[in-house]
C-alpha cells in the first residue's frame, strides 16, 4: 500500500545529509489519487489530512544498513512521506540488479545520471520496476506505480526512495531502537506438500539464500524442526509483522508451520515445524535459490515408514513418459475472451491448445483438456478438473490485448513450485513467437493460483496489434508456438524432475517433479 502527501518538504536531521544537499530534492509528489486500486480491486487510499504517512518517526533514523551492509551515507529525509539513500550497490543482497539506461542515450559521460535519466531494478521471475530520477512514479508491467518521493541525483549518484520500494522488492524496513534502519530481504511463504508418498516443506525469501544460510535444527518434547533464517526478516503481509503465525497447513506427520522473529535487530526469522513423530530434514537444492527445499523421513534408526511406489514411470531425459498435463484453452462459449479485429480469443486459444496437446502426447504425455470445444467452464471448474486428476502440470493457453502497438509474449506464474517451469516455457515460448519479450511474472491469476501442481499461463501475442493477429491467424506460425510451449515443458521435465525420490538433486533416482507453486486467470 502505498500514501503520499500533497507536498514534501526536506529536513536536515542529525546523522543525515545538511539542508543544502536537501533543497536538490524539492516536493515528493504534487496531489493526490484517492482511487487507485490494487491487483485484486481493493482501494489504495492517500493518509488523511494530519495522519502520519509512515508507521516510524523518521526523524528517529541515524543510520542505514542493507542486507546485512552498513551505508556510509547517513538517509536523506524526505518531510514524513520516505527516505532516500544511494543503495545500487547493496541492490543484489535484496535479490535485484540495478541497470541504468544504455550510454547511447545519455547526454555527456555515461557514468553519470542525469535529471529525468530513467533506470530499472531487475527481479528474477518477476517483471522490472522502471523508474526516472526526478519522478515519483515507478512502472511496473507498464502500469503506474506511485511513489511516496521521487529519486533523485545527489552528488552524481542515484538516491532511491526505501518506503517506496521496499514493497516492490519484497523487502522489510525495520527501525532499530539505537535509530539503525534495517532494510531486510525476507521469508515469503512456506509450503509442505506431498511427492511421491513423501513429506517436502519449501521456504521462498524474497532474495537468494547463500550457501549454508539456512540453520536446520532439532526440538523435543513435543517434537519440532526449525529452521533458522539469519538476514531475514519476515516477509508475510505488508506491514512486515513480526508476530509468529501460522504459515502453512499440516500434511501427514506434519501438524502445520508457523513463522516469527526468532531474534530482531538484525533479524533471523524462524520457520517451525510442529510434528505428530521425530523426522529427519534432508535438504535438497535446487536451481532457485530462493527457494530452500527439505525432504522429511524417519530420523536414522527408526522403524522407516512405508513408502508407496511411484504411481507412474519416472521421467528421463527429454521425455514426458509417465507425466499428466492438464492443457487449459482460456476463455469459451459466452466468454469471448480477448477480441482482435478480424480474430477471438477464444477460438485461437483452443487451436493452439489442439496443437499443443498433439506435441505433448508425441513426446509420451497423458493431456488432458479442460476444453475440447467452444463452450464454457468455470474458473474453479479448471481447477477442480486438474486437482481432481492429479495433474502433474497445469499449463492455461491464452492470448493477450490491450492497444494496437501493444506487443509481446509473456508468461505467468503464482506459487513457488512453478517459478521453474514458468522461466523454461518462456524462454522457449519467446524463441518460438520471435516476439518482444515481456518477462515472467508473478501474478495472482486465479486458475494457477488456486491448482495444486505446478501451473502456468501464458500470454502468447496480442490480438489488438494488427501484425500480431496477422501472425496468430496463421495455421503454421500457431503450431510453431505450440512446439515451442511442448519444448519449454519438456526442458523442465529433463531439469527438475528426479529430485526428490532418495537420490541428490540432478541424479536419475526415482520419483515425480519436486512441486513449488503456479498462478491463475
Amino acid at each position: 500500500m502505498f500514501w503520499w502527501g500533497r507536498a514534501a518538504c526536506v529536513r536536515a536531521d542529525p546523522g543525515v545529509p545538511a539542508a543544502s544537499t536537501a533543497a536538490q530534492l524539492g516536493a515528493a509528489r504534487g496531489g493526490e489519487n484517492p482511487d487507485r486500486r490494487d491487483a485484486d480491486g481493493h482501494g489504495i487510499e492517500a493518509p488523511g489530512e494530519g495522519q502520519s504517512a509512515l508507521p516510524v518517526d523518521l526523524a528517529a533514523v541515524r543510520r542505514l544498513e542493507v542486507a546485512g551492509e552498513p551505508i556510509a551515507e547517513g538517509p536523506l529525509r524526505v518531510g514524513n512521506f520516505d527516505l532516500l539513500a544511494p543503495i545500487e550497490a547493496e541492490m543484489p543482497g535484496l535479490g535485484a540488479t540495478f541497470a541504468r539506461a544504455s550510454a547511447s542515450n545519455l547526454p555527456g559521460n555515461p557514468n553519470t545520471p542525469t535529471e529525468g535519466e530513467s533506470f530499472q531494478i531487475v527481479l528474477p521471475q518477476r517483471a522490472p520496476i522502471v523508474l526516472s530520477t526526478g519522478k515519483p512514479s515507478a512502472y511496473i508491467n507498464n502500469v503506474e506505480q506511485p511513489l511516496r518521493a521521487a529519486p533523485q541525483v545527489i552528488g552524481g549518484r542515484i538516491w532511491l526512495p526505501l518506503f517506496s520500494l521496499a514493497p516492490l522488492l519484497g523487502a522489510a524496513l525495520r527501525l532499530g531502537p539505537d535509530g539503525t534502519l534495517y532494510l531486510n530481504p525476507t521469508v515469503q511463504s512456506v509450503e509442505v506438500f506431498p511427492v511421491n508418498g513423501r513429506t517436502v516443506v519449501t521456504i521462498k525469501t524474497s532474495a537468494p539464500l547463500p550457501e549454508g544460510r539456512v540453520q536446520v535444527g532439532r526440538l523435543s518434547g513435543p517434537p519440532k524442526l526449525y529452521f533458522d533464517i539469519p538476514g531475514y526478516s519476515m516477509g508475510f503481509d505488508a506491514a512486515n509483522s513480526t508476530n509468529e503465525r501460522p504459515a502453512s497447513a499440516g500434511l501427514g506427520a506434519v501438524r502445520g508451520a508457523r513463522a516469527g522473529l526468532f531474534r530482531k535487530f538484525p533479524d533471523t526469522t524462524r520457520v517451525v515445524l510442529d510434528l505428530e513423530r521425530p523426522l529427519a530434514a534432508t535438504v535438497q537444492p535446487l536451481p532457485d535459490k530462493t527457494l530452500f527445499a527439505v525432504v522429511l523421513d524417519a530420523p536414522p534408526g527408526s522403524v522407516p515408514q512405508p513408502v508407496p511406489p511411484p504411481a507412474r514411470p519416472q521421467v528421463l531425459g527429454g521425455s514426458l513418459r509417465g507425466l499428466v498435463i492438464v492443457v487449459d484453452a482460456g476463455h469459451g462459449g459466452h466468454d469471448l475472451g480477448a477480441p482482435g479485429p478480424h480474430s477471438l480469443e477464444k477460438d485461437l486459444a483452443l487451436d493452439i491448445a489442439r496443437r499443443l496437446r498433439r506435441e505433448l502426447e508425441d513426446r509420451g504425455a497423458t493431456v488432458l483438456m479442460t476444453r475440447d470445444g467452444d463452450y464454457f467452464i468455470s474458473l474453479q471448474g479448471r481447477c477442480d478438473f486438474a486437482n481432481s486428476r492429479h495433474a502433474d502440470i497445469f499449463f492455461s493457453v491464452h492470448i493477450n490485448s490491450f492497444k494496437p502497438a501493444s506487443t509481446g509474449t509473456q508468461t505467468f506464474f503464482w506459487t513457488a513450485q512453478s517459478a521453474a517451469l514458468a522461466q523454461e516455457v518462456h524462454r522457449e515460448l519467446v524463441r518460438a513467437t520471435g516476439l518482444p519479450d515481456r518477462g515472467v511474472t508473478q501474478t495472482r491469476f486465479f486458475v494457477i493460483r488456486k491448482t495444486l501442481m505446478p501451473s502456468v499461463l501464458t500470454e502468447t501475442a496480442f490480438n489488438s496489434n494488427p501484425a500480431e493477429e496477422a501472425l496468430l491467424l496463421q495455421p503454421a506460425w500457431r503450431g510453431r508456438v505450440a512446439q515451442g510451449m511442448a519444448q519449454g515443458i519438456s526442458n523442465y521435465a529433463a531439469l527438475y524432475q528426479r529430485r526428490i525420490d532418495g537420490a541428490p538433486l540432478g541424479s536419475r533416482g526415482g520419483g515425480r517433479a519436486l512441486r513449488q507453486r503456479g498462478k491463475h486467470r
